[in-house]
């Protein structure tokens, strides 16, 4: 499943707005995730794909942000 929204914010860089849409995306899955299992449907862990490194690496800790407050603030 793909989402496609506008981000609310406005962001400085494109990793920032690709770690906003893997965000976005994540919540979507959470939900997702709840209500599958509330129906007894086990799920494994869910695979976030993205095409940048960047956002990649904040997502899974391999980068560490510092100066990009306003992601800290949105997105975590």
């Amino acid at each position: 499943m793909i989402e496609c929204k506008t981000l609310k914010h406005v962001v400085a860089s494109a990793a920032e707005a690709e770690t906003g849409g893997l965000f976005l995306n994540g919540q979507t899955a959470v939900i997702i995730r709840i209500i599958l299992e509330a129906l007894n449907h086990k799920q494994p862990p869910t695979p976030l794909k993205t095409d940048n490194s960047t956002s990649s690496g904040v997502a899974n800790s391999h980068i560490r942000i510092k100066r990009a407050k306003s992601l800290d603030m949105r997105f975590n």
